[in-house]
């Protein structure tokens, strides 16, 4: 399924049934974006949530959250918005005398 695959901007889902946990996440992680990614069960989700390869992941919620924006594989590298994001851009320089 494109959805799947694809990276899409909008509100857009796409819901698939399997029947075992590890192909759902090979099928979610099969795609060359990782921007963000969303995990919703019960005592299980944070694990599952390990599993993904995507820069933000959330777990019964929205992907994002108070921490930096990070995205992975083809979705971009680094991240911003926060101290930590503003040092990808920042050369560290040290003098001793």
């Amino acid at each position: 399924m494109c959805l799947e695959r694809d990276e899409t901007f909008g509100p857009i889902v796409a819901i698939s049934r399997y029947n075992q946990l590890s192909v759902a996440v090979e099928r979610a992680n099969a795609s060359p974006y990782g921007l963000g990614a969303t995990v919703f069960g019960g005592a299980g989700a944070a694990a599952v949530a390990e599993q993904m390869e995507a820069g933000m992941v959330g777990v019964n919620q929205g992907a994002g959250g108070a921490g930096p924006w990070v995205g992975a594989k083809q979705s971009g590298f680094g991240f911003h918005g926060t101290a930590a994001g503003h040092r990808q851009f920042a050369q560290l320089r040290i003098i001793s005398k």
